[in-house]
């Protein structure tokens, strides 16, 4: 195969005759090729924004780089150029390098073949004549070092360079105007500590005013850094396309403070990640590596009795991560999109832990959207309270709930992915747990989110039993478009309040209704003693539900899965897109977790 690629480059290396010229080498440029992408030097793999070829500046000539995918943030780098030897004679150069998430700074060997043909041979033979170091510093700009060519091939054994990319030939990914990296790494801001890696900067404490995170940079948290004041002086945290977050230990993580506001918008090429120490090929990265992310807002909550007005009910996070709650059901604490969470959730104990994203008591004025949560010890999203929105979600290998809510939220959520992890270790971990208020199960407002077009995927497991959506505690829910699978037990319904709001299944209240929903689970429903009525009563006398196999290829539809299932516009508002497909997609080809997901295997 390796011959293959030689004589394809070959080929084009022909036609185009271009050459280029460092001191004694010169190399031919090359078209096509992937990108640059790598964890410990800040630029990240995650995007393909330095594919394609790049030249020394006043020349035609450059260096060919293509990335090749290999796994959940990992992947190799491939290069290849031309060298002519002090004799005149041409020599095919390549090399490799392993990859990983926010590396940029790569080592390659380089090598020459000769002998072989294209369908490959025994004759072929390889010949290292040195190494190549490259730093990519930005979209504009990679300096690369030669070291070590071999004194039969050049008489120059050691030659620097700068090189630019060549727009003209690789089209849009090298055009500045899209790629996410635009400035190289100079030194740490003042707001943070400077590292000892390279490229890497330290956040501590609280950060007030206006501050960014540039993705130039690799950017530690140290304890936790909270974004501005709960009553105090606020914070506006800007995080750019393709930073990565990192937390080191257990203790550490960001929150947001009521009236900051974090703006976290990456692209679908290049996601925001926070995430632990550890690079996700890592066999060390795991849930539980560091802490997680938490938003306070100030709307309202429904855990203080009628004689403590909206503005002053408000509760502790989980970890003291802040004070949240309010009378502003529009609040806004900024914007979370294209953002991925991982390997958080540290269990301080029992009952303190964190979650991958904790929203407390956050406004519907805060954009959610394109978020995933994966590898969370704890709950992967929970909601407390407010009235948050959420689009497009991917929640997967969560070791308790994958989606969890109580304190009355009363938000809006359509397209969810929930991957279940086969791993868990307890018995208590759903897709969804709902409650309303532990210590009140009636409290106002009810929580009653709406929750279209969501896949739930068991998994099997000897050592425990997992259930699908659980609904307890008085809390309200409307579904429409669900596809709920392989768990031992698809739905649940637990609390005598529970069952009171809903009404009965011929009288339904409208606070907990489900339709247009295909189920297939072990056991469908799990009914118990003592309850008003069954949950399958419930579920059969709803319209458009089935109980049969949704036929998923692994987390995408097929032509058998159950379709022409709209949803009603008189119930579901403008926030929802009015499909007639269950489930969280309508085909694998138009999946919308394409390009910023990890983890979906």
């Amino acid at each position: 195969m390796e011959n293959i690629y030689y004589a394809h480059f070959f080929l084009i290396l022909s036609d185009l005759e271009v050459i280029m010229k460092f001191g004694k080498i010169k190399s031919a440029l090359l078209t096509s090729a992937m990108v640059l992408a790598g964890a410990s030097h800040a630029i990240s793999v995650d995007n393909k924004m330095f594919e394609g070829q790049w030249y020394k500046p006043g020349t035609n000539s450059g260096w060919s780089f293509e990335y090749l995918k290999t796994g959940a943030e990992k992947g190799l780098m491939f290069v290849a150029g031309y060298i002519y030897d002090d004799a005149g004679t041409p020599l095919w150069v390549t090399g490799t390098a392993p990859v990983v998430s926010g590396q940029s700074i790569l080592d390659f060997d380089l090598l020459t073949t000769s002998g072989g043909t294209i369908g490959g041979g025994t004759n072929a033979t390889n010949q290292n004549v040195g190494s190549m170091n490259v730093d990519f510093k930005s979209c504009h700009k990679a300096s690369v070092h030669l070291t070590g060519i071999s004194t039969d091939i050049l008489a120059s054994t050691d030659v620097s360079f700068d090189m630019e990319p060549l727009d003209n030939i690789t089209g849009q990914f090298h055009n500045a105007t899209v790629c996410a990296y635009q400035t190289e790494f100079t030194a740490c801001p003042s707001f943070a500590s400077a590292s000892t890696q390279p490229k890497t900067c330290i956040l501590s404490g609280t950060l007030t005013g206006d501050k960014t995170l540039t993705n130039d940079t690799n950017w530690v948290l140290q304890g936790a850094v909270f974004v501005g004041e709960d009553g105090g002086t606020t914070g506006n945290l800007t995080i750019q396309p393709g930073t990565r977050v990192l937390g080191v230990t257990g203790n550490d993580f960001l929150a947001v403070q009521r009236g900051s506001k974090i703006f976290a918008e990456g692209t679908a090429n290049a996601p925001i990640v926070f995430t632990g120490p550890y690079n996700a090929s890592d066999a060390s990265a795991g849930a539980g590596n560091w802490g997680g992310l938490v938003i306070n807002g100030k709307a309202p909550l429904n855990i203080c009795d009628s004689s403590v007005p909206f503005d002053q009910c408000e509760d502790t996070g989980e970890g003291a991560s802040g004070n949240f709650g309010g009378d502003q059901p529009h609040d806004s604490s900024g914007v979370l999109k294209y953002v991925r969470v991982q390997f958080g959730g540290f269990r301080i104990n029992d009952e303190d832990e964190l979650n991958g994203i904790a929203f407390q008591g956050v406004g519907d004025g805060t954009v959610v959207d394109y978020v995933q949560v994966h590898a969370n010890e704890d709950d992967g999203i929970e909601m407390f309270g407010g009235t948050a929105n959420l689009k497009h979600i991917v929640l997967t290998h969560i070791k308790d709930d994958s989606l969890d809510w109580t304190h009355g939220w009363h938000g809006k959520v359509q397209y969810v992915l929930v991957k279940q992890d086969p791993d868990a270790a307890n018995d208590k971990d759903r897709g969804i747990e709902a409650d309303n208020y532990e210590l009140n199960n009636d409290a106002t407002p009810r929580s009653q989110p709406m929750i279209a077009n969501a896949t739930f995927i068991g998994a099997d497991s000897d050592n425990k039993t997992t259930i699908g959506i659980l609904l307890r505690r008085g809390t309200g829910a409307n579904f429409t478009n669900v596809i709920v699978t392989g768990f031992e037990k698809c739905l649940d319904i637990d609390s005598d309040a529970t069952f009171a709001a809903a009404g009965t299944p011929t009288n339904l209240t409208g606070t907990a209704t489900m339709q247009n929903t295909v189920i297939s689970c072990a056991q469908n429903f799990e009914e118990e003693s003592g309850d008003a009525f069954t949950v399958q009563s419930l579920f059969e006398a709803q319209a458009g539900n089935e109980a049969t196999d949704p036929a998923l290829d692994g987390i995408y539809p097929t032509s058998n899965t159950p379709t022409n299932k709209t949803i009603d516009p008189a119930v579901w508002g403008a926030f929802f897109d009015k499909v007639n497909y269950v489930g969280a997609f309508q085909s694998k080809s138009q999946a919308w977790t394409n390009g910023w997901t990890e983890f979906l295997d």
